[in-house]
């Protein structure tokens, strides 16, 4: 019997130049500046779906690409009344611009392009209701008091169908899901991705012949102590095919620890989209 193939190193995929250098002390400042940029914008509700860094002839191009979360719905204002609590005024010198200003002078260069993306400006309302009508009926049981998680995680999934972002972003928005469960809601969570994967692979390219990039299936796999036994599992859920015997192919593989008060959760997801 053959081995399977490793698919973190033979797929086929598109090569995207990131950090090209053969200075390694540059090197080392970009990857570190990549990370604590990534936890800045994490820190003010901002996910980063894409981030691309090179140098080149003393020249910095940085292009990154976000999406920015929902905020609070409590500043609504009613007809008649004051505003109780007033709005604070946002500094001239933010955390934003006195990051960019201490990181960026240690790559001692002499231009600096950042090319900059919103990603929520691209998004299709038509995309969102299909999955609204698909999910509703988790919203009260996996989404109690977290509505603007559930807008988010709607809007990614639209995304997500489009092949507009990467599945280690939508793995981050399952892991936010899945934190803060209880056992009781574990199998009921696994159901729901059940629900999801299907209506991504099966319904949606029905529903939406214009849609580009579609998914044909999506392996996702859970590892831990699910509903609180003594012992760890797994459970694993397939739509659609998944080759994980060729290096031809479109795979896109990632992987999430999620940490809570059970213990360390693994989830493990392949998606294979169209050429």
């Amino acid at each position: 019997m053959g081995q399977k193939t490793n698919v973190l190193t033979l797929r086929k995929t598109r090569e995207q130049l990131n950090l090209s250098i053969e200075n390694a002390k540059l090197f080392l400042y970009g990857f570190k500046f990549l990370k604590n940029f990534e936890k800045l914008l994490l820190g003010k509700g901002v996910l980063l779906i894409d981030k691309i860094l090179n140098f080149e002839n003393k020249q910095i191009f940085f292009t990154i690409t976000t999406f920015f979360r929902s905020s609070k719905t409590i500043n609504y204002k009613r007809k008649g009344l004051k505003q109780k609590y007033p709005t604070s005024k946002i500094s001239k010198k933010s955390t934003f611009s006195a990051f960019i200003n201490k990181q960026f002078p240690l790559f001692v260069s002499n231009l600096v392009v950042i090319n900059f993306k919103n990603l929520n400006k691209n998004l299709n309302k038509r995309f969102v209701s299909f999955f609204f009508n698909i999910v509703k009926r988790f919203a009260g049981f996996l989404f109690a008091r977290r509505f603007n998680l559930f807008i988010d995680f709607l809007k990614l999934s639209s995304f997500f169908s489009e092949s507009k972002i990467s599945s280690n972003s939508y793995l981050y928005i399952l892991g936010q899901i899945f934190r803060i469960l209880p056992k009781r809601k574990h199998n009921r969570f696994i159901f729901f991705l059940k629900v999801i994967f299907t209506a991504i692979v099966e319904e949606f390219p029905k529903k939406f012949s214009e849609a580009s990039h579609s998914i044909k299936g999506i392996k996702f796999i859970v590892h831990g102590k699910l509903q609180g036994k003594t012992r760890a599992d797994s459970r694993c859920i397939q739509v659609g095919s998944v080759p994980i015997q060729t290096i031809s192919k479109n795979i896109d593989f990632s992987r999430l620890h999620v940490y809570t008060m059970y213990g360390a959760f693994g989830f493990q997801m392949w998606v294979y989209r169209a050429e």
